[in-house]
């Protein structure tokens, strides 16, 4: 059953989340049920805050005047756990979150834009590169040719979009930054070393490790069986993000990889010194989970 957006009007599924014209949130049962809770939960701690504060202003007050030190060290922290009770809640809805989501989706939905205006069905490869802070590219076929399946090592450094790789008509693409190289960098930035000199065996705890000093993941398994790795993680933030992408930008999930992923994706490039593809990225967004099947070519 259809429905429609109540911003642009534009019909809309079930299983969207976001409008996939607009990119607004849509506001489901559950949903407004949610925000409902957080309300109640809201409207239960705010009496219980002003209560400790005022409680904690005459304690203190009093006590500071009549010299009784126990109590005015009563009054003091009565007023203080009050005002964390206001206020903590709020600062924990994770602002810095919604900000990264919003300043990063225009550029990523650009992407999008051009993998669908091209017509480019073909899975994004990651180009195997070195180097501190060096993000390997994404180089995305026109077709599957045996000159697009291995890009040359060079492209590396190429500042253009448009790249041919062959002799014949089809050998070309597109070249992209990848979308999680600023992530990569941070990665690296914590572990303070190139992923291209780390040995694929230790690459899922110095991923773990550095997603986690982050706050973005807890990387909970990467596994390798001949040319695929399969790496599951615990998301603790992005998840709006993810969530919406899947819902705005099909082709980007899919073919090139939301930041996250991408990044992922470069950081196995870099570490095996192979060609990287996506298999498939699924997101399972109650538990916050996000699972990663990468395909690996010399």
């Amino acid at each position: 059953m259809q429905e429609r957006c109540w911003i642009c009007g534009s019909d809309i599924l079930p299983e969207d989340n976001f409008c996939r014209k607009c990119g607004v949130e849509l506001i489901s049962a559950e949903k407004e049920h949610r925000a409902d809770r957080r309300l109640t939960e809201a409207n239960r701690q705010a009496p219980v805050g002003i209560f400790l504060i005022t409680v904690g202003a005459i304690v203190g007050l009093l006590s500071y005047f009549m010299a009784i030190v126990p109590m005015l060290a009563f009054g003091l922290a009565s007023f203080l756990i009050g005002i964390m009770v206001l206020y903590l809640p709020e600062s924990r809805g994770s602002i810095a979150g919604r900000l990264a989501t919003d300043s990063s989706l225009p550029s990523l939905l650009n992407i999008e834009k051009l993998l669908e205006d091209l017509d480019l069905d073909e899975r994004g490869i990651y180009i195997p590169a070195s180097g501190l802070g060096v993000c390997p590219k994404v180089f995305v076929p026109l077709a599957q040719t045996p000159a697009t399946e291995r890009p040359p090592l060079g492209l590396g450094g190429s500042r253009r979009i448009f790249v041919t790789v062959g002799k014949n008509p089809e050998d070309r693409g597109i070249l992209l930054d990848a979308p999680g190289g600023q992530i990569l960098f941070a990665l690296e930035n914590s572990l303070r070393a190139d992923l291209a000199k780390v040995e694929l065996g230790n690459l899922g705890t110095d991923l773990n490790s550095a997603f986690e000093s982050l706050g973005i993941a807890k990387v909970t398994t990467l596994e390798h069986q001949d040319t695929t790795i399969t790496i599951e993680m615990k998301l603790t933030a992005l998840l709006e993000l993810e969530e919406r992408l899947r819902n705005l930008a099909p082709r980007l999930v899919a073919q090139v990889g939301t930041p996250i992923a991408s990044a992922l994706a470069a950081a196995v490039s870099k570490a095996t010194g192979k060609y990287v593809k996506f298999k498939n990225a699924v997101l399972q967004v109650p538990e916050k989970k996000l699972t990663i099947n990468l395909k690996l070519s010399e």
